[in-house]
């Protein structure tokens, strides 16, 4: 009989993945995606059950709209039951004025816990062209949840996320998970 005590749950929104490709063209891997099958893997490698969760509101919003209107989007995601997890990665692009996509705010506020179990343990990291403010909205968000990440990162570029970048990924993994 075999016992799954590492559980995983990757939480991520990747707007990208929502539109389709023109043309019959082959779907462009994102570099959202990219770091998030990256993480994957390397949880795997170390014997962790992955769940992942691209974040999909119920109503597609402009970005500028998001903003706007971030404390009422709903999604279409059921919300997990995060106590089933010993590590939850929440990773969000870099948006607009260098902060954190409203879609994975409003999930954040809509986080609860069963109070008889243990929490799980929390990361961070963000993705895009320029880092700024985001993962400070993320940090904000959680401690009103009483929850303060074990790490975070930024991975950041103008082009497209190649095994260099996930290299970084690599070593932001085995920082964190030194820690669980």
């Amino acid at each position: 009989m075999v016992f799954l005590l590492n559980k995983a749950l990757i939480v991520y929104y990747d707007e990208s993945s929502f539109t389709k490709p023109k043309n019959n063209q082959q779907k462009k891997v994102s570099n959202e995606e990219k770091v998030v099958l990256e993480l994957k893997k390397l949880l795997e490698e170390k014997k962790f059950l992955v769940d992942t969760l691209n974040l999909v509101p119920t109503k597609k919003l402009h970005l500028k709209d998001q903003f706007k209107k971030e404390k009422e989007i709903t999604l279409s995601n059921k919300m997990p039951e995060l106590n089933n997890y010993k590590l939850v990665l929440i990773g969000t692009p870099i948006v607009g004025a260098m902060t954190s996509s409203p879609v994975i705010n409003s999930f954040i506020r809509k986080i609860t816990f069963n109070s008889k179990k243990t929490k799980p343990l929390f990361v961070m990291y963000s993705t895009g062209i320029l880092h700024g403010f985001e993962l400070k909205k993320l940090t904000s968000l959680l401690s009103m949840k009483g929850i303060k990440p074990i790490d975070s990162a930024s991975f950041c570029s103008m082009f497209e996320f190649d095994s260099k970048k996930l290299v970084e990924v690599k070593n932001f993994f085995n920082r964190f998970f030194e820690k669980i």
